[in-house]
């Protein structure tokens, strides 16, 4: 039987897998609080790696001790080490146990950069749809994913797959349902800014790249099952009455599932994927 919750409870659920990074992940909370209108309708949820004894620390003497004094909704869990390349399993363990109508998947080294993120998230409140904070560029990719309670409760899992933001984004651009929204985000990573260049940043692995490794995000089976979840968000969006036109363009072989997304990257951020989907295609 399934463990979550069908009707939510809070406006907004935030997920943080977060590991060997106490500071940097409080900080990064504070950023959203802070800057949200209604933080006491926000749930923060948690996960840390149960040999993660220095964040565990550092929460319970600094994080945890914050939110109380704040009356804000914290929780956080200890899990078995799953590790970067199953990054997904710490966010289906968390979705689980969220209440929130909208989940957020955060990163510990993301930074809010705008009052009322929560308000503009809440502003689509009905929709079925993936929203998009504005960050990376331009990058076509909601990178911290925003996800409808109906996602979790059709699929029961937020993600197949390690790169979330790739797998959700993808579905979200075929099922012509991505919302992108004002509100900026700064991803403080070391390839992008040159902060937190530390152990969690190092030691990430990736499967994108090679897609003859069944466990690559554009490998033919994910493909695949992209698609089939694509199905399925159309079903339901039909089902709420909302617009389905592309779709069933995409089935009639009218238009490229891909040609919205790739559109958008306007400043090639894709390459990777084009080819996946263009076998013709050259990296530059």
């Amino acid at each position: 039987m399934s463990s979550f919750n069908i009707k939510p409870e809070k406006n907004i659920s935030v997920l943080l897998p977060t590991r060997g990074r106490g500071s940097v992940a409080f900080s990064s909370l504070q950023s959203m609080v802070e800057l949200a209108d209604n933080a006491s309708s926000i749930e923060f949820l948690v996960a840390i790696d149960d040999d993660d004894a220095d964040s565990a620390e550092y929460f319970t003497e600094h994080m945890i001790p914050w939110f109380e004094e704040h009356d804000l909704d914290l929780t956080v869990y200890q899990t078995q080490r799953w590790g970067y390349l199953q990054l997904h399993q710490y966010n289906n363990f968390l979705g689980a146990k969220c209440k929130g109508e909208w989940i957020v998947f955060w990163n510990d080294d993301a930074v809010m950069q705008s009052q009322g993120w929560d308000t503009e998230i809440m502003s689509h409140s009905g929709e079925f749809a993936i929203q998009a904070f504005d960050t990376h560029d331009s990058h076509p990719y909601s990178i911290f994913p925003i996800i409808p309670r109906d996602w979790l409760i059709l699929f029961e899992k937020l993600s197949a797959h390690q790169q979330t933001d790739a797998w959700v984004s993808q579905i979200a651009w075929m099922a012509d349902c991505m919302i992108r929204l004002d509100s900026r985000v700064l991803h403080d990573r070391a390839d992008l800014t040159g902060n937190n260049y530390d152990d969690t940043f190092m030691q990430r692995e990736y499967r994108e790249g090679n897609i003859n490794d069944p466990l690559d995000i554009n490998h033919i089976n994910n493909m695949n099952l992209k698609q089939h979840w694509t199905t399925k968000v159309v079903w339901m969006r039909k089902l709420l009455g909302q617009d389905t036109g592309w779709w069933d363009r995409v089935m009639a072989g009218e238009v490229d599932p891909w040609e919205k997304m790739l559109e958008f990257d306007v400043n090639n951020h894709m390459q990777i994927t084009k080819v996946a989907v263009n076998p013709e295609a050259k990296q530059s």
